[in-house]
């Protein structure tokens, strides 16, 4: 009698820490739905703000930090990621829209 090998998924669930916004990707909106920035929050200053690291739109690369009011991100026209592969994948696929180039 031949043993069929029990098949095993080669993709890891995803366990994502979601007990603090530190480390997580993001995308933001302007009031027209369009990607405004992009980046990783990269620290927490008290419970009120967060440091985060912006990317270019363009190339992707890092380019500067900046403070942001934790309440705003919550409430805000925010996208999370766990992963930067996540975010890259939502620009990709076209969940979130770039704003068109003016003529």
């Amino acid at each position: 009698m031949v043993r069929k090998k029990k098949q095993t998924s080669k993709v890891k669930p995803l366990v994502a820490n979601w007990s603090t916004l530190k480390g997580k990707f993001f995308h933001n909106f302007d009031e027209g739905g369009y990607v405004m920035n992009q980046g990783e929050i990269v620290d927490l200053v008290g419970e009120d703000i967060a440091i985060v690291q912006l990317f270019s739109l363009v190339m992707g690369e890092p380019t500067y930090q900046k403070a942001f009011w934790v309440e705003d991100i919550v409430d805000g026209r925010w996208a999370l990621y766990s992963t930067v592969e996540e975010m890259r994948e939502a620009y990709e696929i076209g969940l979130v829209k770039p704003r068109p180039i003016d003529k």
